[in-house]
């Protein structure tokens, strides 16, 4: 017994009728009869009878009609929900980022993607970079956006932009007014920064050693950017983090930027993932989704490169210094 013979009995019982269901179906009443007795035969009961010109349900064929329904219903509903996933309509895309990059980049590429798939269900999972390249790893995670640095070999990195790291004070500090910073003021200074021994600690490390400002004070350290510039706004020390967490508070002139003169910071951000035949339909339309809307939304990369090698499409929306007009105004 098959689908299909659930479907021909289904038919005679809502007909009423062999022939009526047969022309439904564009079939023989001999092969709707045959239809028929193998699903009888299947439950070794009758399910039909013939009632005053009609053919109607036995009472242990109705309970076989009720089953019969529900199977029926429960196919097509598959049937429609793998058709979607397959073109790419509805499914689970989990991707995964650190605290500032998952609070601060995703946010506002996220809400386009979800308005065009409805049904699409999106996670953002937030965490450290070895966790979640372990995740992505076991299948757990699609994809993630992360500081491109110390990934593991076996996961695809693609560069998708860079993203300035800045120096941050309350605008009461006594160096907010200077037009530039030298690095033997800094050295004078007491820094607020993400917690030693973190991947975003190590990568800030790693930029600050590579411009010669690795023996920085540092006297606080918290977890995640808001409370970094909370602390600096509250001024308790110079924060260190990216500016795009920073920028509506840089804005309002809640915080102010200092700046070293021939330095600049940026830290390169990767698209991470496995290999793409692993992901579902809809991680796929995704990915490719995220790579085009993070080199718009993103600086560009470094000459226009990645790491390894592959091309980088340059930004379409470099994003002007509004924080430096804001603090050039207070001065």
């Amino acid at each position: 017994m098959n689908l299909r013979h659930l479907e021909v009995f289904c038919t005679v019982v809502e007909r009423e009728s062999y022939s009526a269901a047969a022309e439904q179906l564009i079939m023989t009443q001999p092969a709707v009869s045959m239809q028929v007795q193998v699903v009888e035969r299947h439950f070794g009961v009758q399910l039909l009878e013939r009632r005053r010109h009609r053919t109607v349900l036995t009472e242990a064929g109705r309970t076989v009609y009720d089953w019969a329904r529900e199977v029926l219903s429960t196919e097509a509903n598959a049937r429609r929900v793998v058709d979607e996933l397959k073109h790419a309509r509805s499914g689970r895309v989990v991707i995964g980022a650190t605290m500032t990059l998952g609070s601060y980049v995703l946010p506002p590429i996220l809400s386009p993607f979800k308005r065009e798939h409805a049904e699409a269900e999106i996670v953002v999972r937030l965490g450290e970079r070895a966790e979640i390249c372990n995740e992505i790893e076991s299948g757990t995670i699609d994809c993630a956006v992360l500081i491109a640095r110390d990934i593991p070999s076996q996961l695809d990195v693609e560069t998708v932009g860079r993203e300035e790291v800045i120096f941050m004070c309350a605008p009461s500090h006594r160096l907010a007014t200077h037009d530039s910073v030298s690095v033997e003021e800094l050295l004078n200074e007491s820094f607020v920064m993400a917690p030693k021994g973190t991947s975003y600690r190590r990568a800030i490390d790693g930029l600050l050693q590579a411009n010669g400002l690795g023996n920085l004070p540092v006297h606080m350290q918290l977890d995640g950017a808001e409370g970094i510039k909370r602390a600096a706004q509250q001024g308790l020390g110079i924060g260190i983090g990216f500016r795009l967490g920073a920028e509506w508070e840089l804005q309002h002139g809640l915080l102010c930027e200092l700046r070293i003169p021939s330095v600049e910071l940026h830290l390169e951000l990767g698209l991470v993932h496995g290999a793409p035949s692993s992901l579902s339909p809809m991680a796929q339309e995704f990915l490719s989704y995220l790579r085009q809307a993070l080199t718009t939304s993103l600086s560009p990369a470094r000459n226009g490169h990645s790491d390894n090698g592959h091309e980088v499409v340059s930004s379409v929306l470099d994003r002007p210094s509004k924080s430096r007009k804001r603090l050039a105004a207070h001065r």
